[in-house]
């Protein structure tokens, strides 16, 4: 399915009320404000993996550049679409509170067409952590354009852990051996390699150049790692060093300790890791979970370095062994064991934990079957509850300014509980109770590990299970100190509940993060008012 441009009024339309509603928001900020000039184009020489594709990059940077903000800082970013097709970014766990008309996926804004520029403007509002961006239209994100955010806390809240001796920023993923417009068009969907920023696997004679992280004895360094792949749940881990966990996506973690961490598709966490070995080079590794044709784990694998900077030895020797890839248990328990820190400040002076869902009523609840389905299309489509989405000419939220949907889109057409007994195509808009709580149960039926993502929101997450949720599942939920996050994997045949307060207004995507399934119809839109 591709991707549609809107209508030329359409856009002029949109681009003078994004105008307006940024001027609006940064003239009434108090913080900083942070301005970028992005140049967006294509690199046919950067060939992570000796093959000849299109590589998206930022100011000829593959992967892009950093995003480096503070909690409420105004962020200005100036883009020029330097390629030949249209183009969004989207800014995955960026909350855009009461601004959805930045939030870069197809159903809010007009895309950025060839040759002309847009300055997306919006608030670190109320946020801190590890995040990143990417392009959201057009199977895009395979060729690139991702790229980090660090929002840092304000200096007057205390951050939990002592100040690192340095961070670093780590973006890991699967990618493709074709050019990411063939694989759109079905050409192949063969992954050759998996990434550290961009680049190949130590050791392997495709790879132009490896990761390399410079660190000194005795010192502690943070890693913000992202998954910014399109398809695969990875497991990361560094050889002879333990991992102490302590946020992901904007929430600080109780602290836990681990030799290896499963990062899924849209995931980003952070970690200390203290340089306690010998002054010697270390491999980084992240290798893929639940592929079907990869017998040994370490036969595909992203490799990187960790090298001391006394070291005279290099990293030699088999790969650290990670976990059984199949292994589900191993993961849903790590899963399970990753819990908010209820005492901790984060944007806020007051405790993370102040707003918590131990004693809510919720107003609604959304049970969203995940599958795929035959439509009588070249490829398979995926679908929520028996519906695939179709993306309309006009964005949802400017049709729903001005027109109120009409002639867009029909609210509330399709299920939340159940499934239609017939796949469809249609687009797929529900209602949410504006300050209301909604539960939304995931149900994946796929042989695979999946993950979700809504825009706007962090997740409460409550529950995870294997087989078909029931209601009775809710006696298992974590309703203590679950993390809130706004990336949720949802393990093979089985679910994943989440709690959410609907108090940001606007149209929100909820989305599968894997690649393939998002850009053949597993999405829909939850319209608050």
């Amino acid at each position: 399915m591709h991707r549609k441009n809107c209508h030329p009024d359409t856009a002029a339309l949109s681009h003078r009320i994004w105008w307006v509603i940024s001027c609006m928001a940064a003239a009434t900020a108090t913080t900083d404000d942070v301005f970028l000039e992005w140049h967006v184009k294509i690199n046919e020489q950067i060939q992570p993996v000796l093959q000849n594709q299109s590589v998206i990059t930022i100011n000829d940077l593959f992967p892009g550049p950093l995003i480096n903000a503070s909690t409420n800082d105004n962020v200005h970013i100036n883009v020029y679409n330097e390629m030949d097709e249209p183009l969004l970014f989207t800014w995955n766990g960026i909350q855009q509170r009461l601004n959805s008309w930045q939030d870069g996926v197809s159903g809010t804004n007009c895309p950025i067409l060839p040759g002309t520029n847009w300055t997306y403007v919006f608030q670190m509002k109320d946020q801190i952590g590890s995040f990143f961006y990417f392009p959201s239209i057009k199977f895009q994100k395979a060729g690139g354009g991702f790229g980090p955010i660090r929002i840092n806390n304000r200096i007057i809240i205390n951050v939990p852990f002592p100040k690192p001796e340095q961070e670093f920023d780590l973006l890991i993923g699967d990618w493709f051996t074709d050019d990411y417009k063939v694989v759109r068009e079905g050409g192949s969907h063969f992954l050759s390699a998996y990434l550290m920023n961009g680049k190949g696997p130590y050791g392997d004679p495709t790879a132009k150049v490896h990761e390399s992280f410079k660190v000194s004895k005795g010192k502690t360094y943070r890693f913000r790692i992202s998954n910014v792949g399109s398809l695969w749940s990875l497991n990361f881990r560094i050889q002879n060093h333990e991992m102490l966990l302590v946020e992901t996506e904007g929430s600080y973690t109780n602290q836990i300790t681990l030799n290896s961490l499963d990062v899924h598709v849209g995931q980003s966490f952070s970690v200390l890791v203290t340089a306690d070995q010998d002054a010697e080079d270390y491999y980084i590794v992240a290798t893929p979970k639940w592929v079907v044709n990869t017998t040994t784990p370490n036969a595909v694998a992203a490799v990187g370095i960790l090298h001391y900077d006394t070291s005279s030895k290099n990293a030699n020797g088999p790969l650290p062994n990670g976990p059984d890839p199949f292994n589900t248990s191993f993961s849903l328990n790590q899963a399970l064991s990753i819990t908010m820190n209820m005492t901790a400040g984060a944007a806020r002076p007051n405790p993370q934990g102040a707003f918590n869902v131990t004693n809510v009523t919720l107003a609604q609840t959304f049970v969203l079957r995940g599958f795929s389905a035959d439509l009588n299309t070249t490829f398979n489509r995926y679908t929520i509850n028996n519906v695939a989405y179709t993306t309309p000419h006009t964005p949802l939220k400017l049709a729903d300014q001005y027109l109120n949907g009409s002639g867009v889109y029909q609210l509330d057409a399709f299920p939340v509980h159940s499934s239609l007994p017939e796949p469809v195509n249609g687009t797929f808009v529900v209602s949410g109770t504006h300050k209301g709580w909604l539960e939304i149960v995931i149900q994946n039926d796929l042989n695979r590990v999946d993950s979700w993502h809504l825009d706007g929101y962090g997740l409460f997450v409550v529950g995870y299970g294997l087989g078909d949720w029931t209601p009775a599942a809710r006696l298992t939920y974590n309703l203590i100190n679950p993390i809130v996050r706004s990336t949720v994997q949802v393990y093979p045949e089985g679910w994943t509940a989440v709690y959410v307060y609907l108090d940001n207004p606007g149209m929100w995507n909820l989305r599968s993060q894997n690649l393939r399934h998002w850009y053949f119809g597993q999405e829909l839109y939850i319209r608050i008012v």
